[in-house]
């Protein structure tokens, strides 16, 4: 016969079989949930479409070229020092970054990466940096750039003889008119010269020669060409006896419409308004502009139906309009309908419409007053109510409560019924479960 105190220590094996089997499938559904979970994510990320590379920027091949300007030898005993000065011509539109050493941006042979630069702005650059090297020991060198090569050898003209010309154009200009250009002619190592002429020529035309002066300056006006794109060529002519060598710049220029005619006109004008926008506008916006406006009475006076004004519109370039505010007075009940007009007096380009009327409505007659009189032939009508405004005998109306409270009262007595559900479940299953274990 087992002891009693055998008996006891006998019964947590059978506690212990009664409340594991739902803990058991509580870890078998959380682990199930897991897996589920972690097959899902790795199916969404299995079936998500692979995003695009993005393109890289175009090679700098077509758009970079390297140039020599000139050296410059300085014997030293034994050694020749040679200056090598150096530029370079970009097409892009945007700066090129091509790192020395690279193999798009070396110099060959030796050292491939001599300090040369790795940021291209875009256009011509002349002596943009310096190399010196040992002419005897390189007599040759090359600069490959991109898909270019300049080659540094005893060919290259000497720097006091070198030249090079910078352009300064405008981008744009108007039809029919003319347009400022300037060329500055340097050296490189030494100052400008200061005799030689410079071409100006736009496409294949005949050039217009002016002499350089002081400074290496030139300037002149030249007639604009025909609407479209042109090429402005500049180029440095030596005089006869000079050892100097010519250069050439060129720029880009658009010729675009005229900028004009002008046309002024006025909005219109409603019962009640206290001012009128006047509009000045032109057909194509190309340079600075300016005209100066003025008003004028027609059956309207000024002092009586609106303010006399006077002013000026400004337009900078690439702006098409400008506006201008007239100010307007009250007119007494009953004026009829009148006019004035805003005139262009004077303008910085031409003018298509010069004047813009103004129409003011007319002002209606106010209305008599009506007196409305009781049935019983008095002289006014009383209140609406015989009742004084604040009877209180009188049904107030109840406020509407907002719809947001009855919802939220609602979903209120939901939850209070729920929790009371569930605790009594909860009860109930904890006095089985201390049956069950007693």
């Amino acid at each position: 016969m087992t002891p009693s105190w055998r008996r006891e220590r006998a019964q947590p094996p059978a506690r212990v079989a009664a409340v594991t089997p739902p803990h058991a499938s509580i870890r078998v559904a959380c682990v199930l949930g897991i897996v589920a979970f972690a097959a899902t994510a790795a199916l969404g990320l299995a079936t998500a479409p692979a995003e695009a590379t993005p393109a890289g920027p175009p090679a700098p091949a077509a758009s970079l070229t390297p140039v020599v300007d000139c050296v410059q030898d300085a014997p030293l005993g034994a050694v020749t020092s040679r200056t090598v000065v150096l530029g370079y011509r970009s097409t892009a539109a945007v700066p090129v970054e091509v790192a020395p050493g690279s193999g798009t941006n070396d110099f060959v042979p030796g050292t491939p990466d001599r300090g040369q630069p790795s940021t291209f702005l875009p256009g011509d650059h002349h002596a943009a940096w310096l190399l010196t090297l040992d002419a005897a020991a390189e007599p040759t060198l090359a600069w490959n750039l991109g898909g270019a090569t300049a080659t540094v050898d005893a060919s290259v003209p000497s720097c006091t003889d070198a030249t090079a010309v910078t352009l300064s154009a405008p981008t744009t200009a108007a039809d029919g008119g003319r347009v400022a250009v300037t060329a500055v002619v340097s050296r490189f190592l030494l100052g400008p010269p200061e005799d030689g002429t410079v071409a100006f020529s736009f496409d294949d035309a005949a050039p217009t020669t002016v002499p350089v002066a002081a400074g290496g300056v030139a300037r002149t006006d030249l007639p604009v060409p025909a609407l479209g794109d042109h090429t402005l060529t500049a180029q440095f002519v030596p005089a006869a006896d000079s050892t100097l060598r010519p250069a050439t710049a060129t720029a880009a220029l658009t010729v675009v419409p005229i900028s004009g005619p002008l046309t002024i006109v006025a909005d219109s004008v409603v019962a009640g308004s206290r001012t009128v926008l006047v509009t000045v506008t032109r057909p194509s916006p190309v340079g600075p502009a300016t005209a100066a406006f003025t008003t004028s009475d027609g059956t309207a006076s000024a002092g009586t139906d609106y303010v006399a004004t006077t002013g000026n519109v400004t337009f900078a370039d690439g702006q098409s309009s400008a506006t201008a505010t007239v100010p307007l007075l009250s007119r007494q009940a009953g004026s009829p309908s009148s006019r004035f007009f805003v005139v262009l007096t004077r303008a910085s380009i031409p003018v298509a419409t010069g004047v813009a009327t103004v129409s003011l409505p007319a002002v209606p007659v106010a209305p008599a007053a009506t007196v409305a009189t009781s049935s019983g032939g008095g002289d006014a009508a009383g209140p609406a109510s015989a009742l004084p405004e604040a009877d209180p005998t009188a049904t107030a109306a109840r406020p509407a409560q907002p719809i947001g409270q009855d919802l939220l009262l609602i979903l209120g007595a939901l939850l209070v019924t729920a929790g009371g559900i569930a605790g009594v479940i909860g009860l109930f299953r904890a006095v089985r479960s201390r049956d069950a274990f007693s």
